[in-house]
Formats: structure tokens, C-alpha cells, sequence
């Protein structure tokens, strides 16, 4: 290369670094020829030179539809590499179903968009883990949507692995997603590549023709603007017309050089080649880079001789380069694309796609991409292709191009009324996948025309479900009328799950809540054809504050095995979760939910995964293990932020970490997980804004800013009651509102709102929120104060709220010194403090400890230490660290972030008492 040291020792950091173990994203920008292309490749053999891993791939234009096609590309030459399976060990094989060849395993449209993003960053893990990697991508602008986004998702956490990503942009192409790439932009160091300066030029001009003079070179600079492609373009077009670049040759007659004027050189050049040569090219330009000599000749009616010669010719010229048949650059290409005619052009993308969909290992998704580009016919064919195609889209998590297949269905257009009504269907269902804009009107749409009345419940509910999950509550609701509006025709059976299902989507929002309550008297008044109202039922009683053993009673008969199970994409088990842990059923609401994760793991569901752990979150943190709820729910957050997850839906993950946290003593982590999420003042309406609320004030609380936390908790109390939530599980306000009332000297209101809360939790009779009613009326009673703990104490003892009950220790344990009691202290602060290390309850923890110390013993703490004392995932990271696994490889294997992972480790090292990795294994036995 000529010109581009300052270029060329950015690429030689980046490698250096990758190597290193700490990789880094450059972004190489400019217009075309400027020499992105030429500076790729010489990362590529740098990196190979130094015993680096490349995968490389480039973006074209007609690949632009081609889901994961550079994904495909650039993992291709691996595949065949011996070590393949081993690669795709772990949470790596989820990639399987993008670089499958034929149709991948079944998954719902979102899951398998986060499946597929998430597997390929482990395969690339993986690889970059036995030896330092570069991922090279050339003219990313072309690159289809789901391979920028596995991208975007690369360059975000390559700072966490041995990785180089190289990717080159041209700048002013329009881009298949522009809010992807702005993110892959800022995520690296972009590089402007500017063009050769004239000696430069010069250099390269007189390295063509020895004999070129200064003017000519000058002349040669002037009119190609230092653009290194064009430059050489001139160079030989000149030398072909048998110009040897003296002086007087200057060749400033020619006018400024561009891409018309090399697309004039190129049709010079393939009329001076054999005969066949020009319709080979342009063949090539049609298919794309991946074409194949049978597919050029199919596409031509060549035979394998002509279209070998014709191949032969333009590879002599320099037309085409490399292994394959790709043309020697985009503007070649572009140049004999352009020169056929758009008529033309679509003539021969429509045989294009004939020829790609009978080959014997026929190609759907590419046939179909070149169906986007040829003039619709209404050939049922087609419509079939496109739609098969849209169907293997959708299964490797890539909908939006689905939902591009299926438009293109529709324009073609399908001759029958029902085929059309399927393909609308398709179509409504690959939007909500992908989130994008259109998908609530359009399933409206579908399902209203739908005259079946048993296909339009069908539809309306498959399409309602995919829509909850993205967030579109109005749009349900809107789809289950049209079914409860038209019931003639209907099933009992398939009403009472709409009427379920419509329930279960509504009780989170306070404007829709009446429609819950109104299904709920519906099935009550019938004789139940499912027994899946019991969940609306029951979490409706749950909300009113009514007794523990009623609601439960309600939900038995949909917990027997397989009954909830069998509801997959549904909000009715997470809908039954709730209930379960309001009322106390801890145990029972952990199990479910770590089957979710289980099963969201083995099928590979990331989305399904996140929504299992902080639903496990919401039950482990009251059981006391806050060390795992914290992971739990940072985990959950994560995917959630990751992923542009709604606010509301948003907070379910963030509630219990922010408690946990807190719990864990950990304030600013408290604060920054907050941050994270930008809540602000959380959206009107939903069920989880006054939980954060509840949340962030005990935070406030907990550093001393009892202003703060009255304000959060009044607004808090406001929203409760425009939802009409009762119940001391969720409706916390009062218990949280005493330290800060008391702080600000207001004990008549502490006073009131104690005995408030203290009615309530007796009524609902849940152990947890009971215990914790009674420790907030001690806190305001100081006469009754012992009384009421030994009571909180009793009331919780045995019970699965472990958490309530080493509160409740604690604060008796306290208020029994501070009487003077200090021998009566000892004991319950000594169990307060052995719960709440085991747990991780690090706050309560070292308060026990004081007052242990202030009530005259002498803690030694011998069983907070040892392998014993760790919790559940501090052992399960500690004992894969102690097998050998990196921090890294934990985190892969585990689902977790890498500072998740430092955070178990330090405290399995504090526990052990130990200060490396080395000595763990000694300590674990």
C-alpha cells in the first residue's frame, strides 16, 4: 500500500491488542475505491501472519436480503476446519440455527431473534479463546440487518475478548438498518480514510508507467481526486490505449474520473474479450459474489466450457479476483449491473431465482432475495417460495427480512383469497417478532376479516400472544374482543382461553384492569370449560388483600403438573408466579420458575431465559438468598436492556435487584443499576412503576435521605391506589414510609401508617409481609416494641421468608440490648447474623455483628467462613474457576456478565479466605 502508514499502524494496535486479550472495534470510512478494501486485507495477513484466526465476509447489494448472509459467509471456511463441534460446545451451538443449511428448529419469533445473536457471540468466543481472532467485514452498508445486529452485539462486548472487528463503511450509501450502524460507529474508533496526497499518487502512477513524468502524474492526481481505485482504473485504461505517461500524454482532456466514466472502460474491455465474456460478467453482477460457474451458466444457457472461458478472460483482464467468481470491486460491479437495463435486470434476477430454488440443495432465502428485485407475475410459485423462505428467516431470528419475503408474497400477489389472508397473517406475526412499527394494526386487520370463527380465535390469539411479549398491550386487548365480541361459532373451550389469556394481559395496567375483573365475573358466572381462570381469579383476590389460603385455594388445581407447563408464549404462568409469591409459596414459585430456565437453556431462548431469572429473582430474595436474586435479576436486566425492552417490562428485573442490592450493601450499584435504566418518573399506569418507586425509597432510605424516600413512597401510594392494589406483599408503602417519617421527627403519621399496614398484612396472613408489618409497628410503638418483634419473629420462623425472619432477629435482637437485655440479645443475633451471611444480606450482616459486639460476645464468625458458607452460585462459580475456566468461560457457561462473575469470586475468596484462583481448589474439598 502506498499512502496509508497512519491507517496501517491503527490496524497493527488493534491486533496488538486483540492479542493482548483485550479487543478493540475499528471502523474504517469512506467513499468508494478510497482503499477500504485493500487496507481489510492487509489486516487479514497481518493477523494470519501472526498466528490470529480471520473470519472475513463483505456485504453486496443483493445480498443486502439475505438473512445472515454475512454471518454465513464469514463462518463458512470455519466449518470445515477440524474443531468445528468442539466450538459449538455450550451456549455456542444456539448459533446452529443460523448457519444450519436447511430449515432450523422451531422457536418463537423473538426468542430466536435473541437465540441466534447471542449463539454467534459465543461461537465467536469460543474461537477468539483458543487463539486471538479478527473479524473482518468489508462494505458493511450492504450488510442485511440480522448480521449487523450480531455485529452491533460483537462490538459491544469486544473489549471482553482476544477479538480485533475490522468493518469498512462507504460513506453516503443508504444502510439496511441506519440506527445499527450509527451504533456500530460509535461503538469503535471510526477512521476516516482520506485520499492520496499527490506524491503519493505520484508514487503508485510512476510503479504503472516508469516513464510518467511530474505533469502527468500531477494531471493523474488531479482528475481521480487521489482516489486510489480510480487511479489505477485510469493507469490502466491508459496503458491499454498504449499511453506511457510522459508529460505530454497528460491526460487532462479525460474530465474528472468516476464511476460512469469506468463503467465506459469496463464495456471497452468486454468487447475486446471472446465472445460469451460480456454475458458472464454480467451474470456475475446479477448473482452476486457467491455465484458459481453452474449458476452463471444456468443463468447465461452457456454450456460449462463457454462459461469457463468466460470466467478465464475476465479473471486475465482483472475483472475478477480471488478464489471465487467475485468481480474485482464494487464499482466493476456496479458498472455492469447499471449497464443493463432495470427491465432487463429484473428479467434476469427472476431466472436467477429459478435457477438458485431447483438447484439439488436448493436455497430458499437467497432465491427469494432475488425475487425482491424481479417484477412480481402472480406466480403461485413464487408466492410459495417467498413464503417458505420467510418461514426459514423467522427460524433463524432474523424477522424483518421474513416480513420482507412476505411483502413481496403479497405484491407478487397470491391468487387466492385465503393464501392472501395466511400470507397477512405471516406477516402481522414477523413484525411483533421483530418489533417493528405496523404489527398491532396490521394483526387488527387480519383478524377482523377472518370469518372462521374458530381460525379467527386462532389467529387472534397466536397473534395476541406475540404482541404481549413486545409490549403492545392496547393491541391485545383490541385482539381478543374481536373474538369475545363475535362468540357464535366459537368453542367454550377456546373462548375461556381468550378470555384468560385477554385477562392475564391486563391486570398490569390500571386503564385495562376493569376488562380482568369483568373475565373474571365471566367465568365465575359459567360453568369454566379450563381451569386457566383460576390464575385471573386468584390474582385478582391477591390484589384485593385477601387471605393467603384463599388465593392459593383458587390457584391450586392450575399447579398440578403440566397444566400451566403446556401454556407456552402465555403471561399466565408469569401471571401465576406473582400470586405465588405475594402469598407466600416461595418454594413452589422457585421451582416453577427455575424450570422456565432450564427449559429456556436447553432450547436456547434468551428471551424466555431472562423473563425465568427475574421471576426466580422475585422469589429468592425474600427467601433470603440475595447474593442469587442480585444475579438473577442483573442477568434479566441486562437481556432487557440489551434488547429495548418496554420501561414497564423493564422494571420487573430491575425491582429486585435494586432490593437486592441494597440488601447486599451495595448502594451505588443500587444507584448505578437505577441509572442504567433511566427511570426518571416511571410510566403512568403500570404495575411495577410504584415498585420502583418502593424500591428507589428504601435506597433513599438506606443513605440517609429520608426526604427523597417520602416523596418516591407518596407517589408511590398514589399510583397503588389508582390500580387498586392492595395487598402488603406488593403495596409496601406504609412499612417502607416509618424510618424516614421517624427521621423527620413525624411519628403521629409512622404511628398511623404501621397500624395501616399492620391490618392489612394481618388480613392477607402471608408470613413475610406480616413479619415485616409487625417490625414497622415496632418501630413506631416504642412500649410494645419487644412484643411485637418476638411476634414478627415467631410469625416467621419455619416459613420460606427467611429474609423477613432475619430482619425480625435482628431489630428483636437490638431492641433486647438496647433494654438493657444484652444476654437475651445474643442468641437471636447470632442467628441473625449466621442467615444473613449465608444469604449474602451484607447490610444486615454487619449490623448483627455490631450489635453481637455491643451486647458484650466475641463473634468469631467460623461459620460464615469454609466452603459451607457460600451461596448457591458463589459455589457454582467458585467450582469452575477452581476446573480451570477464565472469568470469561464462566460467564459463557453461567449466562452471566463478567462482572457478575468477579463479584461471586470475591466473595468465595473473602468466605474461604483465600486471596488467587490457585487456592481453590484446596479449599472447596
Amino acid at each position: 500500500m502506498i499512502g496509508r502508514d497512519t491507517e496501517l499502524a491503527a490496524v497493527t494496535s488493534h491486533l496488538a491488542a486483540a492479542r493482548a486479550g483485550s479487543g478493540r472495534l475499528l471502523v474504517l470510512e469512506g467513499p468508494a475505491g478510497i482503499g477500504k478494501t485493500t487496507l481489510l486485507g492487509a489486516a487479514a495477513a497481518l493477523a494470519r501472519a501472526d498466528g490470529m484466526a480471520v473470519l472475513r465476509a463483505r456485504g453486496s447489494p443483493i445480498e443486502r436480503d439475505y438473512p445472515f448472509g454475512i454471518v454465513r459467509q464469514a463462518f463458512a471456511p470455519v466449518q470445515e476446519e477440524p474443531g468445528w463441534d468442539a466450538l459449538c460446545r455450550g451456549p455456542a451451538r444456539l448459533a446452529d440455527r443460523v448457519l444450519t443449511a436447511g430449515t432450523p428448529a422451531p422457536a418463537n419469533g423473538t426468542d430466536a431473534m435473541y437465540a441466534a445473536t447471542h449463539g454467534l457471540f459465543r461461537l465467536v468466543a469460543n474461537l477468539a479463546a483458543r487463539r486471538p481472532a479478527l473479524v473482518c467485514v468489508d462494505d458493511v452498508h450492504w450488510a442485511d440487518a440480522p448480521s449487523l445486529r450480531w455485529l452491533v452485539g460483537l462490538a459491544r462486548r469486544v473489549d471482553e475478548l482476544p477479538l480485533a472487528v475490522v468493518a469498512a463503511v462507504r460513506s453516503g450509501e443508504p444502510v439496511a438498518d441506519e440506527d445499527l450502524l450509527g451504533e456500530l460507529d460509535a461503538a469503535g474508533a471510526p477512521m476516516r480514510l482520506d485520499p492520496l496526497p499527490a506524491a503519493s499518487a505520484a508514487e503508485l502512477v510512476r510503479t504503472e508507467l516508469p516513464a510518467a513524468g511530474p505533469a502527468f502524474a500531477r494531471a493523474c492526481h488531479a482528475v481521480t481526486g487521489g482516489n486510489p481505485f480510480l487511479l489505477a482504473a485510469l493507469l490502466n485504461h491508459l496503458r491499454a490505449e498504449g499511453c506511457d505517461g510522459t508529460d505530454g500524454d497528460a491526460p487532462a482532456a479525460l474530465g474528472r474520473v468516476g464511476p460512469r466514466q469506468v463503467a465506459r472502460w469496463v464495456e471497452a474491455q468486454l468487447r475486446r474479450l471472446p465472445a460469451g465474456t460480456r454475458e458472464v460478467a454480467h451474470a456475475m453482477a446479477v448473482l452476486g459474489p457467491a455465484a458459481t460457474p453452474r449458476q452463471v451458466g444456468a443463468l447465461t444457457g452457456l454450456d460449462a466450457p463457454a462459461t469457463a472461458a468466460g470466467t478465464d478472460a475476465l479473471r486475465a483482464a482483472g475483472l475478477v479476483t480471488g478464489p471465487g467468481l467475485a468481480l474485482a470491486h464494487p464499482i466493476v460491479a456496479a458498472a455492469l449491473y447499471d449497464g443493463t437495463g432495470p427491465g432487463t435486470r429484473a428479467l434476469w434476477h427472476a431466472r436467477a431465482a429459478r435457477v438458485l430454488a431447483t438447484e439439488p440443495a436448493g436455497d430458499p432465502e437467497r432465491a427469494a432475495a432475488h425475487l425482491l428485485r424481479a417484477d412480481p407475475t402472480g406466480d403461485p410459485r413464487a408466492v410459495d417460495l417467498l413464503r417458505q423462505a420467510a418461514g426459514r428467516a423467522s427460524a433463524r431470528g432474523a424477522p424483518e427480512t421474513a416480513a420482507t419475503f412476505l411483502r413481496r408474497a403479497l405484491a407478487e400477489p397470491p391468487d387466492e383469497p385465503s393464501t392472501v389472508a395466511a400470507v397477512r397473517l405471516e406477516l402481522a406475526l414477523a413484525l411483533a417478532a421483530g418489533r417493528q412499527t405496523g404489527a398491532a394494526e396490521l394483526a387488527h386487520d387480519v383478524v377482523a376479516r377472518i370469518g372462521d370463527p374458530v381460525a379467527r380465535a386462532d389467529a387472534a390469539l397466536r397473534t395476541a400472544r406475540a404482541l404481549a411479549v413486545a409490549g403492545e398491550s392496547d393491541a391485545v386487548v383490541r385482539l381478543h374482543r374481536l373474538v369475545l365480541g363475535r362468540p357464535v361459532g366459537v368453542p367454550e373451550q377456546t373462548l375461556a382461553r381468550v378470555d384468560a389469556e385477554l385477562a392475564a394481559a391486563v391486570w398490569t395496567d390500571s386503564r385495562t384492569k376493569p376488562l380482568a375483573h369483568d373475565a373474571v365475573r365471566r367465568a365465575r358466572a359459567e360453568e369454566p370449560a379450563l381451569p386457566l381462570w383460576r390464575v385471573n381469579a386468584a390474582i385478582e383476590a391477591t390484589f384485593a388483600g385477601r387471605p393467603a389460603r384463599e388465593c392459593l385455594d383458587l390457584l391450586g388445581p392450575v399447579l398440578e403438573p403440566g397444566v400451566l407447563a403446556a401454556e407456552t408464549d402465555s403471561l399466565l404462568p408469569t401471571v401465576a408466579g406473582i400470586a405465588l409469591v405475594a402469598n407466600g409459596e416461595l418454594v413452589a414459585a422457585r421451582a416453577a420458575s427455575d424450570a422456565v430456565v432450564a427449559d429456556a437453556s436447553a432450547r436456547g431462548w434468551p428471551s424466555t431465559l431472562a423473563h425465568g431469572r427475574f421471576m426466580r429473582a422475585l422469589a429468592e430474595l425474600p427467601a433470603g438468598a440475595v447474593t442469587d436474586a442480585a444475579a438473577d435479576a442483573r442477568a434479566a436486566l441486562e437481556f432487557k436492556l440489551a434488547t429495548a425492552t418496554p420501561l414497564a417490562a423493564t422494571l420487573w428485573a430491575l425491582c429486585p435487584l435494586v432490593d437486592a442490592l441494597v440488601e447486599a450493601d451495595r448502594l451505588d450499584d443500587a444507584d448505578d443499576a437505577l441509572a442504567s435504566a433511566g427511570v426518571g418518573s416511571p410510566p403512568d399506569h403500570a404495575l411495577t412503576a410504584p415498585m420502583i418507586l418502593q424500591s428507589r425509597a428504601r435506597l433513599r432510605s438506606a443513605q440517609g435521605r429520608p426526604a427523597e424516600a417520602l416523596a418516591d413512597l407518596d407517589d408511590a401510594a398514589a399510583r397503588w391506589a389508582a390500580l387498586d392494589v392492595r395487598h402488603p406483599a406488593l403495596v409496601t408503602w406504609r412499612a417502607d414510609s416509618i424510618e424516614p417519617l421517624l427521621a423527620l421527627g413525624r411519628r403521629a403519621e409512622a404511628v398511623a401508617a404501621a397500624r395501616e399496614h399492620l391490618r392489612a398484612a394481618t388480613t392477607a396472613g402471608v408470613p413475610g409481609p406480616l413479619g415485616t408489618a409487625l417490625r414497622a409497628a415496632a418501630r413506631a410503638d416504642r412500649d410494645r416494641r419487644i412484643d411485637l418483634l418476638d411476634r414478627a419473629v415467631r410469625v416467621t420462623a419455619g416459613t420460606p421468608a427467611v429474609l423477613a425472619h432475619v430482619h425480625a432477629l435482628h431489630d428483636l435482637g437490638r431492641a433486647l440490648r438496647r433494654a438493657g437485655h444484652r444476654a437475651g440479645a445474643r442468641d437471636p443475633l447470632r442467628s441473625a447474623l449466621a442467615l444473613a451471611d449465608a444469604g449474602g444480606a451484607a447490610r444486615l450482616s454487619a449490623n448483627a455483628l455490631a450489635e453481637l459486639r455491643a451486647a458484650g460476645a466475641r463473634p468469631r464468625r467460623a461459620a460464615l467462613r469454609g466452603p459451607d458458607a457460600l451461596t448457591g452460585a458463589e459455589q457454582q462459580v467458585a467450582t469452575l474457576a477452581a476446573g480451570g475456566y477464565t472469568n470469561r468461560q464462566i460467564a459463557q457457561h453461567l449466562t452471566l456478565s463478567r462482572r457478575t462473575v468477579e463479584t461471586h469470586l470475591a466473595h468465595a475468596y473473602q468466605k474461604l479466605g483465600i486471596h488467587s484462583r490457585s487456592e481453590l481448589a484446596g479449599h472447596l474439598g
